[in-house]
C-alpha cells in the first residue's frame, strides 16, 4: 500500500443514465416515508383516540403552482392558527393535474369530534359527487352550477351533505364555524374537516398513499419540498437533571429495510470494504465523502452478488497494494457479468468511464 503521503484517490465516477438500480432506490425512499407516516399516524391515533381524529383538506381558491408559494401559505396557516389551537397533525401536500397544490391534513383535536356523525350520508354525498362532478368541467346552470352532469345530481348530493352536516356534534360545528372564514383570510378556499370513518389502520395507510401519488405527480422544482410535514406534542423529559422536551412522534426516516436493496447494499458496502481491509470511514478518505454516491453501480453489484463474490474477496492478501486492489476490484466486477464495463481509468470523468 502506498505511504500516508499519497494524495486521495479519485472517487470512482458512476454516470446515472438510464438506470433501474436508481429508480429502485427511489421507490425505496418513497416507501419509507410512507411507511414512517403510516407507523407515527397509528401511534397518534392510538395516543389520543380515534374519536379526536379528523381528516382536513386545504384548497386554494386559485391555482397556487409554487411551491414556496403554497407551503409559504400553509406555514402561516399552521403558525397562526393549528398549533395555537394545540392541534397535532400530519400534513401531505400534493400537486393536481393543474399543477396547483392541496393539502391532506390528519388532524389530532383537543376534544371529540365523531360522536353522532353521520357516515352513512358522507359516504353517499361522497359517491354522487366522485360519479357526477367535474363531467365536462364546465358551468351548467340547468344542472346547479360547474361541473355537474345534470340538475339531480346536484340536488342528490346536496341533500345528502345537509344531513351529515345536521348530524354534526357542538365541537365539530363549532370548529366549522370559526375555521372557514378564517381558512380565508389566510389565502385557502374550501376547508373541509370530516371524522374518521373507520380505524387507525384505514386512515394511516389512506394518508400514507398520498405520499406515493404525490411523488408522482412532483415536478423537478419542487426539488427541496418536505413530501410529510409533521407537529406533535412534545413532553418534558428528566435526565441527569436536565428537563429536555422530546417529540412524541413514534418513528423518523433513519432506519434502513431488513431486507430488498437496502441489504443488498450494505452487503456490497461490506465487501468493498474488505478489498480495501478499511470501514466506511476509510473508504470515505480514501476515495472522498460522497464515494457511496459515486460508486453506487460498483458497490450494489458486489451485493447483489454476494455469495459469489465473498470467497474471491477473502482471498486477498494483506501484503496487496491499492493498485493490485483497484485491478483485483476491476476484475472481480468484470467477472460477475454486470451490466456495466469497469475498467481501470480512474482519472477522467468521462461519460463512457464506468468509475
Amino acid at each position: 500500500m502506498a505511504g500516508g503521503g499519497r494524495a486521495a484517490a479519485p472517487a470512482p465516477s458512476l454516470s446515472l443514465i438510464n438506470n433501474s438500480n436508481e429508480v429502485e432506490r427511489n421507490l425505496s425512499a418513497i416507501a419509507k416515508k410512507a411507511e414512517c407516516l403510516h407507523v407515527n399516524l397509528d401511534g397518534l391515533i392510538k395516543r389520543v383516540g380515534i374519536e379526536r381524529v379528523g381528516f382536513l383538506t386545504l384548497t386554494f381558491p386559485r391555482i397556487v403552482a409554487d411551491r414556496s408559494e403554497a407551503s409559504g401559505y400553509f406555514n402561516r396557516l399552521a403558525t397562526g392558527v393549528l398549533r395555537p389551537q394545540k392541534l397535532e397533525f400530519v400534513a401531505v401536500p400534493e400537486r393536481q393535474d393543474n399543477s396547483g397544490f392541496h393539502f391532506h391534513l390528519a388532524t389530532a383535536f383537543p376534544y371529540d369530534i365523531r360522536t353522532g356523525f353521520d357516515f352513512a350520508a358522507a359516504t353517499n354525498a361522497a359517491t354522487v359527487k366522485r360519479e357526477h362532478y367535474y363531467r365536462g368541467g364546465t358551468y351548467l346552470p340547468s344542472a346547479g352550477g360547474f361541473g355537474w352532469d345534470k340538475r339531480g345530481s346536484y340536488r342528490q348530493f346536496k341533500h345528502w351533505e345537509r344531513l351529515y352536516f345536521e348530524s354534526a356534534n357542538q365541537r365539530l360545528r363549532e370548529w366549522w364555524h370559526y375555521f372557514r372564514p378564517v381558512a380565508t383570510r389566510y389565502g385557502f378556499g374550501i376547508c373541509q374537516t370530516l371524522p374518521i370513518l373507520s380505524n387507525a389502520q384505514a386512515l394511516a395507510r389512506y394518508v400514507g398513499a398520498y405520499v406515493t401519488s404525490a411523488s408522482v405527480t412532483r415536478l423537478e422544482c419542487d426539488k427541496g419540498m418536505r413530501a410529510v410535514r409533521y407537529s406533535f406534542s412534545r413532553q418534558p423529559v428528566e435526565c441527569d437533571g436536565v428537563t429536555r422536551k422530546i417529540s412524541l412522534r413514534t418513528a423518523s426516516l433513519k432506519f434502513s429495510w431488513a431486507a430488498g436493496n437496502g441489504f443488498k447494499w450494505r452487503r456490497g458496502l461490506q465487501l468493498l470494504g474488505a478489498v480495501f481491509e478499511l470501514d466506511s470511514d476509510g473508504l470515505a478518505r480514501l476515495f472522498g465523502k460522497k464515494f457511496q454516491y459515486h460508486m453506487r453501480r460498483a458497490i450494489f453489484a458486489l451485493g447483489e452478488h454476494f455469495d459469489t463474490a465473498l470467497p474471491l474477496v477473502s482471498k486477498v492478501p494483506a501484503w496487496a497494494d491499492h493498485a493490485s486492489r483497484v485491478r483485483f476490484l476491476v476484475t472481480l466486477l468484470n467477472s460477475l457479468q454486470t451490466k456495466q464495463v469497469f475498467d481501470l481509468n480512474f482519472l477522467t470523468h468521462e461519460p463512457d468511464c464506468p468509475f
